[in-house]
C-alpha cells in the first residue's frame, strides 16, 4: 500500500514538473500593454536570424527543456524563438535581459476553454474553428481563433480573452 501511495505521489510530482516546464512564468517586468507594444514593434521591423548569448540559451532551455527544432531571430533588442514540443508549434519572445515576455502555442480544439469556444460559436455559429493559438503575455491569456465559413471564402480571425471577452475580430471576404 505504501509503495502504491509513493508511486502515485511521484507520478503527480512528475506531472506538475512537466506542466511547469511547458508553462514557464512570464516576466512581470512589463505590463500587458507594454508587452503588446514591444512585440508589435518587433514585428514591424525585419528580424535577423541569430545565435543568442549562452545565458539566454540557458534560460530558454530551463523554460522549455523538451524543445526541438529551435530557430532564433532578433530585432530591436527582442528575441523570438520558434520551436516544437511533441509536434506542437511554439513561439517565445525574450528581451535582452532574458525576461520571457510572451509565449504563443498552437493548441487543439479539445484544449480550448469552453467559455472561449462558446463565445466563438455564439458570435459565428456557421463557422468552423480551423486554427487556434494560445497567447500568454503578462497576466493575460488570449486565444487567437482562425475560423472559416463552410462553402464560402469568408474567414474570421477572433481574439478572445480566457474569460470569453472578445478583444478584436478581423473579417476577410
Amino acid at each position: 500500500m505504501r509503495t502504491l501511495k509513493f508511486l502515485m505521489l511521484a507520478a503527480n510530482i512528475f506531472t506538475i514538473q512537466m506542466l511547469a516546464a511547458q508553462n514557464p512564468a512570464i516576466s512581470t517586468r512589463y505590463s500587458d500593454s507594454e508587452i503588446a507594444k514591444i512585440v508589435e514593434q518587433y514585428r514591424a521591423v525585419h528580424s535577423q536570424n541569430t545565435v543568442p548569448s549562452s545565458s539566454l540559451q540557458q534560460k530558454f532551455q530551463a523554460d522549455f527543456p523538451k524543445a526541438s527544432d529551435i530557430e532564433w531571430e532578433t530585432a530591436n533588442g527582442i528575441y523570438e524563438v520558434e520551436f516544437e514540443i511533441r509536434f506542437h508549434d511554439f513561439k517565445a519572445f525574450y528581451d535582452n535581459d532574458g525576461n520571457l515576455l510572451m509565449v504563443v502555442e498552437e493548441i487543439r480544439n479539445s484544449a480550448l476553454p469552453a467559455v472561449v469556444q462558446n463565445t466563438a460559436k455564439a458570435k459565428y455559429p456557421k463557422f468552423m474553428i480551423e486554427d487556434i493559438r494560445k497567447i500568454r503575455r503578462g497576466t493575460e491569456t488570449v486565444y487567437k481563433l482562425e475560423m472559416e465559413k463552410s462553402f464560402s471564402d469568408m474567414e474570421v480571425t477572433l481574439f478572445v480573452k480566457s474569460n470569453g471577452i472578445v478583444l478584436n475580430e478581423q473579417i476577410d471576404y
